[in-house]
């Protein structure tokens, strides 16, 4: 048998492996990482929430004593896409005004984790829950533990209350969107180094 044809079995058994993964919850389940629930200085919402899922849950952890403060961000214009719309949604909740904080010029994650660094290092916050949507979870933990672990902040990873579901989401075209981005995502912050794993372990 030629190496050509010998390289074909193998060929076929790594593309039935690759799609057996594909097909199953892990790759949307790995997005997805959630830290046990802890006290923390502060909430720090991720924008792109047009159903405030993001917003609510992190204003549930203010007013639940997990955090003392909320800090809300995103500079494009509209409803969950504006510091300003989820500081009014966070407020609608019940948070008071006087624990929200606004980051509102960043337009996407990279942005947003560096605008933020001065701002923690001014509120003195050393524990932050990032609260973002299940499916940016992975991507947004680790771009904030880029950009503020020389700062010596914790990043604790607190994904939204969402009906998001992990099983056939390669059935639906939304969310098997919203996979593949994510990837195609944390291979571009991978390249440039602007991802970063867990500094250390929670005790």
């Amino acid at each position: 048998m030629t190496r050509r044809r010998r390289a074909l079995p193998l060929a076929l058994v790594a593309l039935a492996a690759l799609g057996g993964v594909a097909q199953s919850s892990w790759p949307s389940r790995w997005l997805c990482p959630e830290d046990p629930r802890a006290p923390v200085d502060a909430a720090v919402v991720f924008a792109g929430d047009p159903e405030y899922e993001r917003t609510d849950t992190a204003a549930r952890m203010v007013l639940a004593g997990e955090a003392r403060l909320l800090i809300v961000t995103g500079g494009y214009p509209g409803p969950g896409d504006s510091a300003e719309s989820l500081r009014r949604r966070a407020i609608l909740q019940g948070v008071p005004p006087e624990v929200i904080h606004s980051e509102e010029v960043s337009w996407s994650t990279r942005e947003c984790v560096l605008e933020l660094r001065p701002l923690l290092q001014r509120l003195g916050v050393k524990r932050v829950a990032v609260v973002t949507s299940p499916f940016h979870q992975r991507r947004a933990g680790m771009a904030a533990r880029a950009a503020w672990g020389g700062d010596g902040v914790l990043v604790l990873d607190r994904p939204a209350r969402s009906p998001w579901r992990h099983e056939g989401w390669w059935r639906d075209r939304w969310q098997r969107g919203r996979v593949i981005e994510e990837y195609v995502k944390l291979l571009g912050y991978g390249a440039r180094g602007w991802l970063a794993l867990r500094a250390r372990e929670l005790k």
